[in-house]
């Protein structure tokens, strides 16, 4: 492996790991307290001129091996964020999984400060949008967002206790996408009621049945409309094919009320039915429905066929 190409960026106080790092012919950086960890990378990327980053803190049980491999999976396909796994010895926490819903990251450890990345996506990580304290964590955020493949790479470091809820709040970051596709479904609402009073007023020559008929059918199909060009452009920035999203989007949407009928239906006669039950059903199954297709959406609708996480 050609070390001349990397660089190692090390957080916290390890001499021995920082002596077989120089060893093992690696140009190490150290991180000063008082320094930020986007001022850290900047300077890295102007004392540097490598073509690969790799990011460490000493105090997470890394050791030379572990940063060796990550530097050498990066130097094998650059255009990907490689991230250093420890071994999970305790059961996935909650926060764990709803970070994993929020996030579409399935990488294995996302507390994880050891990464290695290309010079060009290391740039791209410092005109990222975070405060400090949050910077680290958003990285992973970023690279997805970025539309970068994310790797993991198995290290011999453990992570003894599950992360706790500090992995929601550490950041905002991590609800933007969802508070976008809320804002988008309510805007795609409003097209459908809005135009579905404007036809019924359009119609209104029609026998009330039909009036009611063509104005829905219409209406969803402007709604539908809205909600694929919000979701592809604003909330989930796809590059893939336009072809193939259509296809999958009406795929899942004629599933979505196909599902949404049946369960009502099915649900609602063993509750004995009636107009107030149905109504009560088909608003928590919906809101279901809408939860559910925004993991749907993001993973297999706008989706990029090359995937985002190996």
């Amino acid at each position: 492996m050609d070390t001349n190409k990397i660089t190692v960026l090390l957080t916290g106080a390890d001499e021995t790991l920082l002596q077989q790092l120089t060893q093992a012919g690696f140009h190490v950086l150290r991180e000063r307290p008082d320094m930020t960890v986007r001022a850290f990378f900047t300077q890295a990327l102007e004392q540097s001129d490598a073509s690969i980053f790799v990011r460490a803190d000493a105090s997470e049980g890394f050791d030379t091996d572990d940063i060796t491999n990550v530097a050498q999976a990066a130097l094998s396909d650059p255009q990907k964020v490689y991230v250093g796994a420890r071994e999970q010895t305790v059961k996935k926490s909650l926060a764990q999984n709803i970070y994993g819903f929020l996030s579409g990251i399935e990488a294995q450890d996302v507390c994880s400060s050891l990464f290695a990345m290309s010079r060009e996506n290391l740039e791209l990580m410092t005109h990222m949008k975070s405060k400090d304290k949050a910077f680290c964590s958003n990285i992973l955020l970023e690279a997805r967002e970025k539309n970068l493949v994310i790797v993991d790479i198995p290290t011999q470091a453990k992570i003894d206790v599950a992360p706790g809820w500090d992995l929601l709040t550490s950041s905002f970051k991590l609800y933007l996408v969802f508070i976008k596709f809320s804002i988008a479904a309510f805007i795609a609402y409003l097209v459908d009621i809005g135009t579905f009073y404007l036809f019924q007023k359009l119609f209104s020559f029609l026998d009330d049945e039909f009036k009611i008929l063509t104005a829905t059918v219409i209406s969803r199909i402007l709604c539908s409309i809205a909600t694929y060009l919000l979701n592809r452009g604003a909330v989930f920035n796809s590059q893939a094919r336009s072809r193939g999203t259509v296809v999958r989007f009406v795929i899942l949407a004629v599933g979505q009320l196909i599902v949404s009928w049946l369960l009502v239906w099915g649900i609602g006669s063993l509750l004995g039915g009636g107009d107030e039950v149905n109504t009560l059903l088909k608003v928590v199954v919906d809101l279901v429905i809408f939860i559910a297709s925004f993991s749907i959406q993001r993973d297999w609708v706008f989706k990029e066929s090359k995937g985002l996480l190996k």
